[in-house]
């Protein structure tokens, strides 16, 4: 029986920046659909634009095959993370598996401040976002289309 696991992802290897992208171009096209936009700007992202990424992956990895991931980025000279990307498969969704790839993540950066901005109008990320701590720090408006994203902030808690 095939087991659930996160693990850190070598985005340079080639193969494994396949996988990255086709799993993102999918999540994305559905996250498009949802947020009502023709035009969005990560489905522009290419396989390269992975491999050169300054940006560490982790995936969840199902039975040999990537299903979802989370990409975080140092936020250089602010001692704080933010999360890039976080997608599953859109046949994997509401298995648990964002979750465990955001709890991951948070494991990883350890107690700091983590940011992530989203579609004002994806209620799923803004909820699973909403159970770990995050709250609305800006809103902003990109794009011909006015497509407005909601940036969470986490605050580092007291130990």
């Amino acid at each position: 029986m095939p087991t659930l696991r996160i693990q850190q992802l070598d985005p340079r290897d080639r193969t494994i920046a396949e996988d990255i992208h086709g799993v993102q171009i999918a999540a994305y096209e559905q996250e498009a659909k949802l947020l009502g936009v023709r035009r969005f700007p990560p489905l522009e992202r290419t396989v390269e634009d992975v491999q050169v990424a300054s940006q560490r992956f982790f995936g969840a990895i199902d039975d040999g095959s990537i299903v979802g991931v989370v990409s975080l980025e140092s936020n250089e000279g602010f001692g704080s993370f933010n999360i890039a990307s976080l997608v599953v498969m859109p046949q994997r969704q509401r298995e648990g598996i964002g979750r465990l790839l955001l709890a991951a993540a948070l494991g990883e950066c350890g107690n700091v401040e983590m940011t992530v901005s989203t579609g004002a109008r994806n209620t799923p990320a803004l909820a699973l976002y909403a159970e770990f701590g995050f709250v609305e720090c800006g809103r902003h408006v990109v794009g011909s289309e006015q497509l407005e994203l909601v940036k969470l902030c986490r605050k580092r808690t007291s130990e």
